[in-house]
């Protein structure tokens, strides 16, 4: 398992990442959070994929709005 490290409030207090969170990512950001921590280090395959669904999310509400 590949891990990434990531900045905490990049993504956690923000809801539009949310619906393609993984629990597992959520939990680790919460933790480090709660910890006072800048950084977390969450798994490199879920992170990735919550990120090409982001994207998804973003361009479909994009084209929603034409």
């Amino acid at each position: 398992m590949g891990t990434i490290k990531i900045k905490v409030n990049d993504y956690y207090g923000n809801p539009s990442y949310y619906s393609v969170m993984p629990q597992e990512i959520f939990d680790e950001l919460e933790l480090a959070s709660l910890k006072g921590e800048e950084y977390t280090t969450v798994n490199k395959d879920q992170f990735d994929t919550m990120i090409i669904e982001y994207d998804k999310k973003m361009k479909q509400w994009e084209q929603s709005k034409v």
